[in-house]
């Protein structure tokens, strides 16, 4: 899968109907970017294009940088002298869920665990006998191998951090370190410059299935976006807010309508919703002043413990 095409996942309205677990491909490689397959004993130069199967490693080395790209919408940003392992992507297609596991053996990483809208993410990096894990989440990683711990910043969403013992939430805007045996110290508000580095970065990544972004107020072809939803998975009961927003046309919504999938509608611009544990498809339905009509959905899983 091209950068191209990968993109367009990112565009309003486009859904990638997955069946089957991501493809991880070498999507940009600049400076000394070597790969190590799981079945060969000796690294050797990684070239765009590149698919990374379980078991396989890449490495970006001094003054070097990489990004891998998931062909359902996740990215990764190695930066110079980081070392990472792909240790597993699943798919369970009852769930809709797309689990990634990956081994930060060193260094730093940026990234985003995102699927398109009809699917789930779980999306791990583990480090030693440390990890993180998000479902939904825009993130940077530094960790230290000789001293066990890590520094977590989280951009977007919220990143889970197991020390072995003890969980800790690091929300939107916040940021962490933890060392192995220590008890966490808590979060703290992560700084500006850092907030300004990583949201430069996310940018140039691409665009974000995680922000309610909305195109030209006025003109072009009307298209609608579901927004608002902090987070598609979470326990039973979840209470889910929901917002229509609307792109293109003449700008203004004229008329709304939302089918929650578990028999219950409404017809308001916003919208909250609480739905009990099983898997749900949310429609909208959207018509403007123009009398242009367009559809949007999303999925709810909502799960007796999602470790969210």
């Amino acid at each position: 899968m091209n950068k191209l095409l990968a993109l367009a996942l990112m565009m309003w309205g486009v859904f990638a109907w997955a069946e089957d677990a991501s493809i991880v491909r070498i999507s940009q490689s600049d400076g000394q970017v070597e790969i190590r397959k799981s079945d060969a004993k000796e690294w050797r130069p990684a070239k765009e294009g590149d698919v990374l199967e379980r078991g396989d490693r890449i490495a970006a080395r001094d003054k070097s940088a990489a990004v891998l790209l998931w062909s359902n919408g996740s990215m990764a940003r190695l930066y110079p002298n980081t070392e990472i392992e792909l240790a597993g992507v699943s798919f369970d297609l009852e769930k809709k869920l797309e689990q990634t596991i990956l081994e930060l053996v060193k260094g730093r990483v940026f990234a985003k665990a995102q699927v398109a809208e009809h699917l789930f993410a779980d999306f791990q990096i583990r480090m030693g006998g440390l990890g993180v894990r998000a479902q939904g989440a825009e993130f940077a990683l530094n960790f230290d191998p000789d001293k066990k711990s890590f520094t977590a910043w989280t951009v977007l969403g919220r990143l889970i951090a197991d020390t072995g013992t003890e969980i800790l939430r690091i929300d939107e805007g916040s940021q962490a370190t933890i060392q192995a045996g220590v008890k966490p110290g808590g979060t703290a508000a992560m700084e500006d410059k850092i907030k300004q580095s990583l949201t430069k970065v996310s940018k140039d990544l691409g665009g974000s299935l995680l922000i309610d972004e909305v195109g030209a107020a006025v003109g072009g072809k009307f298209a609608v976006k579901i927004g608002g939803v902090a987070s598609r998975r979470g326990n039973a009961p979840y209470k889910v807010s929901m917002k229509a927003l609307a792109k293109g046309g003449s700008g203004k919504l004229k008329s709304v309508s939302w089918e929650f999938g578990d028999g219950e509608s409404a017809k308001t611009k916003d919208v909250e919703h609480t739905f009990t544990q099983g898997l749900y498809v949310v429609i909208l339905r959207a018509e403007d002043e123009n009398g242009e009509k367009a559809t949007a959905q999303t999925a709810i899983s909502v799960e007796a413990d999602c470790g969210c």
